[in-house]
């Protein structure tokens, strides 16, 4: 496995991270308790994955519902295969759950052979590679729920479902109303990843400019359009005259460079 020593403060920014969420159903405890993880079934994961192209951010966001022509199994592949894709993978108290009901329910499949999977759910607690938010907003100590850091950062999470409404709306057949809502999360995860990232290497275009990008994809995707509270949210509302700034002063950057260097290329041929 990799190196168990804490990140270093010089760490680079990825070109790629996906974040995700699971839903699960499980059995009732007899105290109404929340059931232990290995009883958990996973019924829903969504994928929000970013990655970085000439400067420009690009978005493939989805959900799949274990209903109809998807079953467990297509669930925990696309993991694997989505995991394989990023340099980070990014979750909400994904080392001490979500990834770990992925692994469990990969051997009730009978899956072996999904080393992307196998990593992650083995990611040392303090690694860069898997990266649970829940830890690094807590700095390791006591987590707090999702919704309570999103409400005070101005993103918009649980707008319509929350957790504790999945096994209701999975029992009543509503797999579309779960397949929006573990997206939501998802979408949510990844633009929390982004406040983190931004904080961490004091540069807020790392928060900006993304979310720019993010609610333009969302505009133009018929559909995403259930995402709608994104673009609309605080933290968007906030961060896209800032991300425009940060555009035209990238553009200028580049002028400037490129006339640098075309009288650069004058005087040195002229020498």
């Amino acid at each position: 496995m990799r190196s168990s020593q804490r990140p270093s403060s010089h760490a680079s920014v990825p070109g790629s991270v996906v974040a995700y969420d699971i839903e699960t159903i499980a059995p009732a405890t007899p105290d109404g308790a929340f059931p232990p993880w290995p009883l958990h079934r996973p019924v829903a994961i969504g994928f929000a994955a970013a990655s970085i192209w000439n400067g420009e951010w690009r978005f493939d966001i989805e959900a799949l519902v274990a209903t109809g022509d998807t079953d467990e199994a297509d669930l925990i592949r696309a993991a694997d295969e989505r995991f394989s894709r990023a340099q980070v993978v990014t979750g909400y108290n994904s080392t001490q759950f979500d990834a770990l009901v992925l692994r469990l329910a990969a051997q009730r499949c009978r899956l072996w052979n999904l080393p992307a999977l196998a990593d992650h759910a083995a990611a040392h607690r303090y690694g860069g590679e898997h990266l649970d938010l829940a830890d690094r907003y807590a700095s390791f100590g006591r987590k707090v729920g999702l919704a309570a850091l999103c409400d005070q950062i101005g993103i918009p999470v649980k707008t319509d479902v929350a957790g504790g409404d999945v096994a209701a709306l999975w029992e009543a057949g509503e797999h579309d109303r779960i397949r929006r809502y573990v997206m939501e999360d998802a979408v949510a995860t990844l633009v929390l990843w982004f406040a983190w990232a931004a904080a961490r290497h004091a540069d807020e275009s790392l928060v900006t400019r993304p979310l720019a990008a993010l609610a333009r994809r969302i505009e133009a995707t018929p559909e995403l359009h259930h995402l709608h509270a994104f673009v609309d949210c605080p933290l968007m509302r906030w961060s896209r005259p800032r991300a425009l700034a940060a555009d035209v002063r990238a553009a200028l950057d580049g002028v400037t460079a490129t006339l640098r260097r075309e009288a650069d290329e004058r005087a040195f041929a002229a020498a």
